[in-house]
Order: structure tokens, then sequence, then C-alpha cells
């Protein structure tokens, strides 16, 4: 008995928070914005106590004042906050239930334009044919069922950036890209701890190749050219924060100098035991990476393979005969 009482308490805390308006009377039905291009500030918070704070300052977003945010992402959900649409109202039937749903484990968004907070509203479940998502203004008594006509699937919670009930930066953080132009590379040192004879050095100033013992290694000039573009506009997956590197097995070391810097670009690989878990598994091919001693992300390998071929299959690619290692 005191447990129901204890749940009882719960929901109706949950829904004077709910139904509380602090400052503004939105109109039940105020959930599309009119301009995105006019959004300064978004706030997102679900009830597990996390929260996200994505904040704009000229043309560039960051999010919860760390990381700079994925462009394509925030421009997608802008878009969506501004086609959003009454798909329907909700049966008297269910209207309860969903009310208390969304109290429980709604996800509140709240939009700013300057300092004026212009929407606040509740992004509750999805209906049973999900074709639509359950939402509700803050300070209003009923809740409607909300969709972007014309658009499939109809579900709203993974177009605001939420997984299930949750926000989650990673998911708003853009993702890593190691973008270098032709010629900026002077020297790239590949240190392979698998195989340590497959380790080379490429000296693009002086067109020269050494290999993991110091010595040189004659190929025609040309050859080099690969290198000019190797690692230009490679595209990295996302971050994994909450993985550390010391439970992956290193497997390169990649040491790339320019006229200015040395960056560092460190390849790892899941361990034996770690390819049977089904959380380390999927369609595509990858490997995770740390570049400059960041967090770890996801890299494709169709994306990265031309920079992580050894020495010998760099010879080979060129028509050299590979020499004896």
């Amino acid at each position: 008995m005191k447990k129901d009482n204890f749940i009882s308490l719960l929901l109706f805390t949950s829904l004077i928070f709910l139904y509380g308006c602090k400052n503004e009377n939105f109109k039940q039905k105020d959930f599309a914005i009119s301009d995105r291009n006019n959004v300064s500030k978004i706030i997102m918070k679900d009830k597990s106590g996390n929260s996200i704070l994505l904040k704009k300052n000229n043309n560039s977003w960051t999010i919860n004042n760390k990381y700079k945010v994925w462009q394509r992402q925030i421009d997608y959900t802008l878009k969506v906050m501004e086609d959003i649409r009454i798909k329907s109202s909700v049966s008297e039937k269910k209207i309860d239930y969903v009310i208390k749903n969304i109290a429980t484990t709604g996800v509140k968004i709240e939009i700013f334009q300057d300092n004026e907070r212009i929407r606040s509203y509740y992004i509750g479940g999805n209906t049973k044919d999900y074709q639509g998502t359950y939402m509700m203004v803050e300070g209003s008594e009923t809740a409607y069922i909300m969709h972007i006509p014309d658009r499939n699937p109809g579900i709203l919670n993974p177009k605001f950036g939420i997984e299930g009930t949750q926000v989650n930066e990673n998911i708003w953080r853009a993702p890593a890209v190691i973008d270098y132009s032709k010629n900026d590379i002077k020297k790239i040192v590949c240190e392979d701890i698998i195989m340590p004879e497959q380790s080379f050095t490429v000296d693009l100033e002086n067109k020269s190749l050494y290999n993991f013992k110091g010595q040189k290694v004659v190929i025609d000039k040309t050859s080099f050219s690969y290198w000019n573009l190797a690692f230009e506009d490679l595209k990295c997956g996302v971050y994994k924060p909450n993985l550390e590197k010391s439970d992956f097995a290193l497997v390169k070391k990649i040491h790339i100098t320019t006229k200015f810097t040395t960056d560092s670009l460190f390849i790892y690989n899941k361990t034996k035991i770690q390819s049977t878990k089904k959380e380390f598994n999927s369609s595509v091919e990858y490997k995770y990476s740390s570049f400059n001693n960041s967090d770890l992300f996801i890299i494709q390998n169709n994306i990265f393979n031309k920079v992580l071929i050894t020495l010998e299959e760099f010879l080979i690619l060129n028509g050299e005969k590979p020499q004896s290692l």
C-alpha cells in the first residue's frame, strides 16, 4: 500500500511540475517555430537527469559549452522544429495514460530566440503504428499526436536526437574529420604494432621512403603522389567517450608532420573477446581511432584502408617488388 502511495505521489509531483508554467503562457498548440534561422539556444532535459545545451554563436553551434555541434544534425532538427504539425488529438480513452507517461518519461525541449524562450514542450512516446509521437506544451492540460506530413517514419524522437527517452550529447557532437590538402604533409611515420617489419617513413619533401630499420627503399618518385591526397577528407564516425583505449588492441601509430605541427593518429582494433560480443559487431567493418589523444571514435575500414596499408602493400600497389624486410 505504501508503494502505491509513493507512486501516486511521484506522478502527482511530476504532473504539477509538467503543468507549472514559470513565465510564459504558451498556447496548447504552440509547437512549430516560424523561422529556424532565428533560434539561438536549445535546452533538452530528460527524466534521468541528463541535459544538453545547444548554443549558437554567430553561425557556429556548441554543445554544453564543450564541443562543436554536428552541423548536419542541428540543421536537420531545426527544420523538424519548423515542420512539425498536429496529426490529431489523443482519444479520451488514452489521454490520462499519455499525460502520465509524458510526465514520467518525457523529454523537455526549450527553444530560445536571443534570450527569450519562444517554445517549451515535452516529447513523449510514440503511437503503436509509429506514425506519430505524443507531445504536450508546457502548461497545457492536453496532449497531441504530432508528426511531419508526408515524412516517414512518423516518429519524432530520433529527429530531435533523442534515444528512446534520453538525450545524449554524443549524438550532437561533430564527428572528427581528418583533412590535409595536397602538399600540406611533409612527413608520415607509420608504426605497425602488430607487424613491426611493415613500419615505414615517407619523406615527401625529399621524396624518400624508409623501412622499419631506417634503410632507404628505392621506388619511382611518382609513387609519392599517392600520399599527397591519402589523408584528404577522411570522414570519421561518432565519438565513443565511454570506451577506454586500454580495452582495445592498438594496431598502428601514424604521425603526420606538416610545416607547423605533428599530429598523431592512433588506430585500435577489437580484441578477440570483443569480436564475439554483439555490441562490437555490425554489417560495416570498422575500427576505432584517436586523433591527437582525443576520445575514441569509429572509423570505417573502407574509408581508412588507403592510409592503413602496410609497406609491402604500398610497394605492390605502385608496381614495385617488395624487398626483403
